[in-house]
């Protein structure tokens, strides 16, 4: 199974509590296959009822990073949620990671992301990736943001499209011979070795 659980928002919410008001948390969270508006706003209320602080969405697509940096810092201690549903391209990514410390604030910074989007966060942002650490969720109220099915299908298509076996992945992940692909980070999450990331 993938490294991370499956939590609800309010649970999510409830973890950022307990780290306390000035943790400068950062957390991916991964988003439901469908009724991504709606699951977005639920997150977005929790946070804000539970933490008793505005959270606010900020869209990563088509954002500066002078005008997401300013955006971050007034005010600097709230709860801020990036949205990253459709793919950054490497370069932004890249460039993100490079000015990671000019992001650095006292509240909260949560990822909305897709699946997808992660693995370019985690191929092409490496030292955000860092930052997040183990902080890494699937919204729902229970089972993974794929089916088993649906893992096993995706994992399939990797093997054929690549000519790989997973065990081979899993090798030279550890070898660290993968190359920086979103899809081999994809590939080692769905194998639940997101440690080799």
């Amino acid at each position: 199974m993938p490294e991370f659980s499956t939590e609800p928002s309010v649970e999510i919410a409830r973890r950022l509590e307990i780290r306390g008001d000035d943790s400068s948390s950062w957390v991916v969270v991964l988003t439901p296959l469908e009724d991504r508006e709606k699951e977005l706003e639920g997150l977005r209320a929790d946070l804000s009822s539970l933490l008793q602080k505005n959270a606010r969405v900020i869209n990563l697509k088509g954002n500066t990073f002078d005008r997401l940096r300013e955006d971050l810092h007034r005010p600097a201690n709230d709860i801020v949620i990036l949205t990253a549903i459709v793919d950054l391209t490497p370069d932004k990514w890249s460039s993100m990671d490079l000015m990671r410390s000019a992001l650095e604030r006292m509240g909260p910074i949560i990822f909305w992301m897709s699946m997808s989007a992660f693995s370019q966060l985690s191929a092409f942002a490496p030292n955000i990736r860092s930052f997040i650490g183990p902080s890494i969720f699937a919204l729902g109220p229970e089972g993974g943001i794929m089916t088993e099915n649906e893992r096993q299908n995706r994992l399939e298509d990797l093997i054929r499209h690549y000519g790989k076996s997973n065990e081979e992945i899993i090798r030279m992940g550890e070898l660290k011979e993968l190359p920086r692909d979103s899809h081999f980070v994809e590939w080692l999450v769905l194998l639940g070795r997101g440690d080799l990331v």
